[in-house]
């Protein structure tokens, strides 16, 4: 071959390489790593502005279609090669395609720790008849709970006299927050309740439920329902707003009670129904 020629051959296999190499930097670039991927290359020089070239154009004018005795080149030569997919086999990916799979990949979801919660309250409950005087405690996981609370009733005599009847409820319950999320939660409560009056004591099972639904902000829409079936009726059914202050927690909403002896002291069957509204404070910690 000869020197020219050579010459010729040996220029145009540089400017391929050239050309392939600059195609190999821009493909599937990440334009927010362009900097940092100039910078460990170059420096802190700034990359080069340039025309670029066209694939098919030779260093003469004539197009290398038209020259005699050679073939146009493949213009698919210059592409890098890539991983191709074909059911869920791949051909091995370059190592940046490696790297920013793994970059990106968002991490895997963790669910966070729930610390046992302590619960007080106490709430100030007004009826027709008298007053009340409630205090709660609570101590709550993520899913289970032991609760207790204490209702004081101080009601005016039924008999026409001056004196007052105290009433003392008494509950201690299991709970299982059915639901739970950082929205409200939904508990079942199952235990043991007891109602004191002034010449008898009853003891029962108790089943309640209660709920707690995040309005908007740090208001929630609370209420509770307990029932005891036997050997007394008892009904007690609350409904209110809850407004938390960090750990200070203030309610008030519209509380019912009913009681009924069904006739077990004496053979009369005795039953109040009171309500009215509640107010409470309570702390969360």
């Amino acid at each position: 071959m000869s020197g020219p020629r050579l010459t010729l051959c040996a220029a145009l296999a540089a400017g391929c390489f050239l050309l392939a190499t600059t195609a190999e930097a821009r493909f599937g670039r990440n334009g927010s790593r362009s900097s940092g991927s100039s910078s460990s290359q170059g420096g802190s020089r700034p990359p080069e502005k340039h025309e670029a070239t066209p694939v098919r154009q030779q260093p003469d004018d004539r197009p290398s279609e038209d020259r005699p005795g050679r073939r146009p080149p493949n213009p698919r030569s210059n592409l890098v090669p890539r991983a191709v997919w074909v059911s869920g086999v791949s051909a091995p990916a370059p190592a940046s395609a490696l790297f920013r799979r793994h970059r990106w990949r968002e991490p895997e979801h963790e669910e966070p720790s729930h610390p046992l919660m302590v619960r007080l309250g106490v709430d100030a409950f007004a009826v027709r008849e008298g007053h009340a005087l409630g205090l709660g405690v609570g101590l709550e996981g993520r899913r289970w709970g032991v609760s207790s609370r204490v209702t004081g009733l101080r009601l005016r005599a039924d008999d026409g006299s001056e004196e007052t009847d105290s009433i003392d409820l008494m509950e201690a319950n299991l709970t299982y927050a059915a639901y739970a999320s950082e929205r409200g939660r939904i508990r079942l409560e199952g235990g043991v309740a007891a109602a004191r009056a002034p010449d008898v004591t009853f003891i029962g099972p108790s089943v309640a439920a209660s709920f707690e639904r995040c309005i908007v902000g740090a208001l929630d829409l609370e209420g509770r329902v307990q029932w005891v079936p036997l050997p007394h009726l008892q009904l007690d059914a609350q409904l209110g707003l809850g407004l938390h202050l960090g750990v200070l927690t203030l309610r008030g909403g519209w509380r019912g009670l009913l009681l009924d002896d069904r006739g077990l002291l004496d053979g009369v069957r005795h039953r109040d129904r009171m309500g009215g509204p509640f107010v409470g404070i309570g702390l969360n910690f």
